[in-house]
């Protein structure tokens, strides 16, 4: 991490680098059994092949409405118990799965731990935006993003390395590493029992933060603000053609032909999560300083590029595919890397107080939408035409999010599209206000 990103951090305010640290910890739990779901169920558990796509489902079901409904407590109660209780959930749920001998107690575990995890993100987007500015806001998000991307991986090594090896059988050893994930989310937990109120009694109140209780906003209400259902919608498209692929279409597509082999596609998995990480660490800082529309466009511009290179790799073989094929996932994850902080910071300026609960958490079911999505869309299209209908239909994707950009860059107010270092307005209601009557400029034809 260059001198710069860690000075940066070390103005944030105490709270912003509670929420870091705290953070740090749950992402490496995260990772010891993120890969590990289906084989874990089907091959370690020995349960019917069913159960692991059933239970997929359900927690994917369960996010959705889970999150949803935590963004509207945290609209009305402050963060404190609500986080405690997202934590507390989650821990639960995927230590349940360390005891998923059946596929009632597998199925009752995704429930749980949908419910719990469908409010982690809400809530920690939530807390990052109580930050004193706009540019530290969107600071912390990239560092957010950093982190999370680092623990996981570190986490996902040692995973594997427990996996793979060691003391017990093979139930054992899976057993262990979702009690050790369920054991993060419950540290993450009492530390944010515990850290919340000393931190707050001695830090300033983000803006509007008396709202908590007043005139209830339903989702509804929040999307006729056009720019907010925009930027929403955006989201969802980003994650359809980045994340929504990488597990999908990307591996589907340059497979299915032999163009790239095992040992090619775990590189272009390493060097998505390399990137990422580097490309925040390098850039995150000096991101803040261009205009949030313009990194919009450039992300839909870099993002086009890259499915045409994926496109050519999958009609080449050996080296000449692995070598494209690497250079498209490193564009993906370059554009992943900048455009996600970006919006969720740019999102949570845009929000009132009284809604910024609701907004997250539409904003993280717009992510999990366009990961769902992805797969469903690969599934549909790879048999086409040796999957060229897929690359179209995620180039064109790419370019709308540039068009998108740059109507944005039109009606977006300034302070918000570029908040300066000393832009203390930016993080307050008359910000939002601003926005808000501007958001009508919008076309509503647009994605």
């Amino acid at each position: 991490m260059n001198v710069r990103i860690v000075a940066t951090v070390r103005e944030f305010t105490p709270r912003t680098r509670a929420v870091l640290a705290v953070n740090a910890v749950n992402s490496f739990g995260g990772g010891l059994v993120l890969p590990f779901l289906w084989i874990y169920l089907g091959e370690v558990r020995g349960l019917a092949g069913w159960v692991p796509a059933a239970t997929l489902a359900v927690q994917a079901a369960t996010s959705v409405i889970g999150g949803l409904a935590w963004g509207a407590v945290l609209d009305r109660v402050t963060p404190r118990p609500v986080v405690t209780l997202v934590m507390c959930v989650a821990g639960a749920g995927t230590a349940l799965y360390a005891v998923a001998g059946s596929a009632p107690m597998a199925l009752a575990a995704a429930l749980v731990y949908g419910l719990g995890i469908s409010g982690v993100g809400t809530v920690l987007r939530f807390l990052y935006a109580g930050a004193a500015t706009a540019r530290e806001r969107g600071l912390a998000f990239s560092a957010d993003y950093a982190v999370f991307n680092a623990m996981t991986g570190l986490g996902v090594l040692v995973g594997g390395v427990v996996a793979a090896g060691g003391p017990g059988g093979d139930v054992a050893r899976f057993a262990a590493l979702y009690v050790a994930d369920g054991v993060t989310f419950l540290l993450a937990g009492l530390a944010f029992l515990v850290l919340l109120p000393r931190i707050e009694a001695a830090s300033p109140k983000p803006a509007a933060v008396d709202g908590y209780g007043g005139p209830a906003i339903g989702y509804r209400a929040v999307l006729r603000q056009r720019t907010l259902a925009v930027l929403i919608a955006t989201l969802a498209l980003c994650s359809l053609v980045s994340y929504g692929q990488l597990r999908s279409g990307l591996p589907g597509y340059l497979t299915a032909d032999g163009a790239v082999g095992a040992g090619g596609l775990s590189g272009t998995f390493a060097v998505n999560v390399v990137v990422a990480v580097l490309t925040q660490v390098l850039f995150g800082e000096r991101v803040q300083r261009m205009r949030r529309s313009a990194v919009l466009s450039a992300t839909g511009t870099v993002w086009t590029v890259a499915w045409l290179l994926v496109l050519a790799a999958g009609r080449q073989h050996g080296t000449t595919a692995v070598a494209m094929a690497m250079s498209g996932v490193l564009l993906l994850s370059v554009g992943e890397a900048l455009v996600f902080p970006v919006l969720t910071g740019l999102l949570n300026d845009l929000a009132e107080e009284r809604v910024r609960g609701r907004v997250n958490a539409m904003l993280s079911v717009a992510i999990s939408t366009g990961s769902v999505v992805g797969p469903l869309l690969a599934g549909a299209t790879l048999p086409l035409a040796r999957g060229l209908p897929l690359i179209v239909v995620l180039a064109a994707v790419c370019v709308g999010v540039v068009l998108v950009g740059v109507v944005l860059g039109r009606v977006l107010p300034p302070v918000v599209d570029l908040p300066g270092p000393e832009d203390e307005a930016a993080a307050t209601a008359d910000t939002a206000e601003a926005a808000d009557a501007r958001s009508a400029e919008v076309p509503a034809s647009l994605p």
